[in-house]
């Protein structure tokens, strides 16, 4: 027996139905060894998302984020470390055996490379047929009928049944990975990244393809993608997600006409050229620094480290963001060193872009606020971090953020819901008591 094929929602329907729902989803990655105990590679820390039954939810975000890990954990390809995956009642997260082959047959993934994700040893055919094979799916001669008729439906031609992946170009390869992931008629759609290895020309073919797929099969979808315009073209909503947590999620145009979450607004207006999904008030910005080492995510919002909005510190609500962002480079070289076992590591030069090996605590400091203008007050506090760095990093660590540290770095955000359309958005600024994300802003 097939799984059965949900049909699109219903005209008219505003809210469609869950088709699956993720409530606090976590999957870390230890190194296994027991002489280095290192914290867990937090990939996923704490996505909570609803999918409903009929519509393409885009996820993006940077490079590293988590993406695809989400969707591997979804299918079962990688393993949850807490938190639950529900569909019908059912904790997919918790299926083992003959159950979570079940549940694989009902979720179909297309992968990103299609040279990689393709084995060039075997036949087109063969590769189509493979998910039929594994799943014992009816008899031989209907498995092969099957696979004809997919290539069909996926624009090829029967020809191409005897063909190996080599022997096509990058769509056409592609192609090949949609049809083996319709296959066994999957009821959800995972497509991680499924055009950016492909040509430009090739892109808008395949999203056609994918877009006509998704109406003729009413297919529920998650289509993982860091191009924002191609996310705004296919989404009926969009989640955003950093450092493997989701800042902002709701319905694709309200999030791209007015994105709620400083991390948002960043990733679009980073977007140059007239084609820019940006609002058009949207000034550009630059965020500094890159994201937080994952095996040691900031204790409250996963962005404090680099977001424009950062609430000022509450003992110093007049310094300059000039100040602001030395302090933070600062914060982040004492991270590290308190870290490491002896001085800074060639990673931290680039993740930094100071030449800090072999240097003395008050080079980097010079260099970090030499053109920043601070109080008496705050310079005292500087020179007294520099004294204590050189021999006890994490003390010198400790003085700058209880005297600079923000309710930003203290205090997880809730999601919060920012207009009328079901939009939520993760920020502290979203409280009562703080000004819009927009409203403070350090770029």
């Amino acid at each position: 027996m097939t799984a059965t094929i949900p049909q699109p929602a219903h005209a008219g329907v505003d809210e469609p139905e869950p088709f699956l729902e993720i409530n606090d989803l976590e999957t870390h990655y230890t190194d296994g060894s027991l002489l280095n105990q290192q914290p867990p590679v937090r990939a996923v820390d704490g996505v909570s998302l609803t999918v409903r039954r009929g519509e393409t939810l885009g996820l993006v975000g940077e490079s590293g984020c988590g993406k695809t890990t989400l969707g591997r954990t979804l299918v079962g390809l990688e393993s949850a470390t807490a938190g639950s995956v529900t569909v019908d009642g059912t904790d997919v997260t918790e299926l083992s055996g003959e159950n979570l082959r079940d549940w694989q047959r009902r979720v179909g993934m297309v992968f990103q490379d299609p040279q990689e994700s393709l084995n060039d040893r075997q036949t087109v055919g063969e590769i189509v047929a493979e998910p039929l094979d594994a799943h014992d799916w009816q008899t031989p001669a209907d498995r092969e009928e099957r696979v004809f008729s997919l290539l069909e439906q996926v624009g090829l031609q029967d020809e191409h049944f005897y063909r190996y992946p080599h022997q096509f170009s990058g769509g056409q390869r592609q192609r090949v990975g949609i049809a083996r992931a319709l296959a066994l008629e999957p009821e959800f759609l995972i497509l991680d990244e499924p055009v950016s290895a492909l040509d430009v020309s090739v892109q808008a073919r395949v999203i056609n393809l994918l877009e006509d797929l998704q109406a003729e099969l009413g297919l529920t979808s998650l289509f993982i993608a860091h191009d924002l315009s191609l996310v705004r073209h296919i989404a009926d909503r969009v989640a955003v997600m950093y450092l493997g947590t989701v800042l902002e999620v709701g319905p694709t145009e309200r999030v791209f006409d007015d994105p709620a979450n400083p991390y948002t607004r960043s990733l679009l207006s980073a977007i140059p050229g007239s084609s820019s999904p940006a609002p058009d008030d949207l000034d550009r910005i630059t965020l500094r620094g890159t994201p937080p080492n994952p095996r040691h995510p900031p204790e409250g919002c996963p962005f404090a480290t680099r977001c424009p909005a950062k609430i000022r510190p509450a003992a110093h609500p007049d310094i300059s963001a000039e100040a602001l962002a030395a302090i933070e480079a600062f914060r982040a070289v004492l991270r590290e060193r308190s870290r490491a076992s002896e001085g800074l590591s060639t990673r931290l030069k680039r993740r930094l872009g100071l030449a800090t090996s072999g240097r003395a605590v008050d080079a980097i400091v010079a260099e970090l606020f030499a053109d920043v203008g601070l109080s008496p007050e705050a310079r005292d506090v500087i020179d007294r971090a520099a004294t204590r760095a050189r021999t006890a990093p994490g003390e010198a660590l400790t003085l700058l953020t209880e005297e600079f540290g923000s309710v930003c770095d203290r205090e997880p955000p809730a999601a919060h819901a920012v207009d009328d359309t079901d939009r939520t958005s993760r920020c502290l600024r979203h409280r009562a008591d703080e000004e819009s994300p927009g409203g403070d802003r350090r770029d």
